[in-house]
């Protein structure tokens, strides 16, 4: 088996309310340090998987990103690193 490492962002989808980042821009309009931030939260995450092949392993990843580490429903994803160890 061969081990990879890969680093996702989960962001929510265009049109979802995002209470946490509105929070923080308002946060940031208070206290004068920006007017219009339009911040946008998310969820960051690194992790190894392994696979046969790097195309095994890509679409375990794919499973892992679908069904455990976001809502395909309010979220989407994305793979910004993906490396062989």
């Amino acid at each position: 088996m061969k081990k990879y490492k890969a680093d996702i962002i989960v962001t929510l989808k265009k049109g979802v309310r995002d209470p946490q980042g509105a929070a923080v821009d308002t946060v940031l309009k208070r206290t004068g340090i920006q007017e219009i931030a339009q911040v946008q939260t998310g969820k960051f995450f690194t992790l190894d998987v392994t696979g046969s092949d790097e195309t095994n392993a890509k679409a375990k990843l794919d499973t892992i990103c679908r069904e455990v580490l976001s809502n395909p429903v309010l979220e989407s994803y994305k793979v910004e690193r993906f490396v062989e160890l």
